[in-house]
Order: C-alpha cells, then sequence, then structure tokens
C-alpha cells in the first residue's frame, strides 16, 4: 500500500546526513506515516559535524554538505552549487529506481531549504537560468514536485541574488525557532524568495531543530496535510 503513497524527498542540514535526519523527524513522520512515504539522501560533500550535531550525533559520521567547501556566495557560485546538488539528487534518486517526478513534495532542515527551493523553482518554472548563467537545468523532470516544508531555514544575499528575482508561488510551510540562532536567515528565505500569498509559516519557542512537543508537531503535521489537500487539484503553469 505504501507504494501508492505520495513521496517526500528529504533534504538534510549541513554537516549532518541521512540518517540523522531521518532520526530527528521520528515523530514528524511518524504523525505521517499513513498519508506518506519518505526518502532520505545524503549530501554531495563530506563535512565535519555541522551546528547542534555534537554532542547527540558525534558517533553518527559520516556527515554532509550540500556546497562544496570551496562554495562562497556569489551568485555565480550558488548558482554552480545549485546544479551539482541537482545532478547529485537525480543520480541518487534514480540509483535507487525513483523517477524525480514522481516525488510530491520536498523537506528540507537548516541548508536543506536552500536546496529544496531549487528544486521547487525547478518545479515552477521548468527552466531556470541561474542568477543569468548558462546553467539551465530544462531536462530535469521534476513536474511532480507540488508543495514544501521548510524546517529553520537558510538563506543568504548570494542565493536571493540567484533567483534574479523570481519569487516562488508552489506552496511551502516555514517552520522558525524563535530561539535560533539562524531565525533572520530563516525569515531571509520567506521572504525574499517565497510569495507571502503561497507560504505558512509557523512559529516555536525553540532554536535550530524540529519542535519536540505534540502542539507543536500537531500544528506542521496540519499544514502539510492540508497542502497535500490543495495542491493535489492544482496545476501550476510554467513561469518565467
Amino acid at each position: 500500500m505504501s507504494s501508492f503513497l505520495p513521496t517526500i524527498l528529504c533534504l538534510h542540514g549541513t554537516g549532518t546526513s541521512a540518517s540523522i535526519f531521518a532520526a530527528q523527524t521520528r515523530k514528524l513522520r511518524s504523525a505521517l506515516q499513513s498519508q506518506f512515504k519518505f526518502v532520505f539522501i545524503d549530501a554531495p560533500h563530506p563535512s565535519a559535524p555541522g551546528p547542534g550535531v555534537v554532542p547527540a550525533y558525534v558517533d553518527s559520521g559520516p556527515f554532509y554538505s550540500w556546497f562544496s567547501p570551496s562554495a562562497n556566495d556569489s551568485m555565480e557560485c550558488v548558482a554552480r552549487e545549485f546544479v551539482t546538488c541537482n545532478e547529485h539528487i537525480i543520480k541518487t534518486l534514480l540509483a535507487r529506481d525513483i523517477q524525480p517526478s514522481s516525488i510530491t513534495a520536498v523537506m528540507g532542515f537548516s541548508q536543506g531549504t536552500i536546496v529544496a527551493s531549487m528544486l521547487l523553482g525547478l518545479a515552477q518554472y521548468h527552466v531556470i537560468e541561474w542568477a543569468s548563467m548558462d546553467v539551465s537545468l530544462a531536462a530535469v523532470p521534476w513536474a511532480g514536485l507540488r508543495f514544501g516544508a521548510l524546517l529553520s531555514g537558510s538563506c543568504s544575499d548570494g542565493v536571493v541574488t540567484a533567483f534574479m528575482g523570481k519569487k516562488l508561488q508552489l506552496p511551502c510551510v516555514h517552520l522558525h525557532g524563535l530561539q535560533d540562532p539562524f531565525l533572520e536567515h530563516a525569515r531571509m528565505l520567506h521572504t525574499k524568495i517565497y510569495h507571502a500569498t503561497s507560504s505558512d509559516v509557523i512559529e516555536f519557542d525553540g532554536g535550530h531543530n524540529i519542535p519536540g512537543s505534540k502542539a507543536d508537531l500537531d500544528r506542521l503535521v496540519a499544514l502539510i496535510r492540508g497542502l497535500n489537500r490543495k495542491t493535489k487539484t492544482k496545476v501550476w503553469a510554467k513561469r518565467r
């Protein structure tokens, strides 16, 4: 029966891994297990442990990051990193006999929210020439991607510039921890990359993490379920 459930692609934060993100989202996935199946993949670049990984997951390596150690915040570099991430995700999914077009939603944490936004951009626009460079990704079949869940988001000036003013309209829920030291980055992702009318924000009294309280998780679960219902009947036109 699970093979017929919509699939959520899960992208971990910097300096963690697919297995760590699976552990971090255990309660969330348990609440959604009858509605979705989840696919976790490791980022392409080996990395030192990221924020919050030590000491809880110090023995859970290896650790990975989506952007290379030499990456900087220039729009050209961000654009190239997007291409590398996209190629890595496609290759990893196909190696598991999963077609990218079968992915219904993407859920990212921290740096993973940047990569999730890149995929949502491809789903909305079909072709994006990132940062006015000749790195458009027209052949990537993300047509089935309908919505996103962006947890403790990340962003930068270079990321905003790489999107070239193209704000995303695919529905998303943004989770913001009010004690998160990177809260301004999460808010920047929401306000600079997404149309306010197409996204919901949940704030909780926590840090750079996924909330553990039932009340906070119930709010997140309800919005994810709502987005799935709402987008089942939506046909998103190609926008430029």
